[in-house]
């Protein structure tokens, strides 16, 4: 399938938050400082930005959540990748792997031009 560059990002908050989730259940939080450390900060994501994605995720299915009580009786909210979640993550890894394919290959292009008719 076409990818429609303006409509899609390199990267999505969702993929990133799913393969985290896919590893293991975090909390909000948590789920920030991972991004911006394996990203070198290059990606700096913040708890305010996460909610609302986090949110639409629950409503669609693709985790949950639960509280978890920690030092001194306060509660923490962990979210957990469904099954519907590991779906829709290698929907969206397939569409990034195909994305970037499609970027180096025009980074690979050698100045020679197609001959008319000609697809690839």
């Amino acid at each position: 399938s076409i990818i429609n560059m303006a409509a899609h990002n390199l990267y999505k908050l969702d993929m990133l938050i799913l393969h985290i989730l896919s590893r293991h259940d975090c909390y909000g939080y948590e789920i920030t400082q991972i991004i911006n450390k394996y990203s070198n900060n290059t990606i700096n994501t913040r708890v305010s930005s996460l909610y609302p994605i986090l949110y639409r995720m629950i409503e669609h299915g693709y985790i949950t959540d639960y509280e978890k009580i920690i030092k001194q009786k306060r509660k923490r909210v962990y979210y957990h990748l469904e099954p519907e979640g590991y779906d829709e993550l290698n929907k969206m890894l397939m569409e990034y792997h195909a994305l970037v394919a499609g970027i180096q290959s025009v980074l690979d292009y050698d100045g020679i031009l197609l001959q008319k008719g000609e697809n690839s």
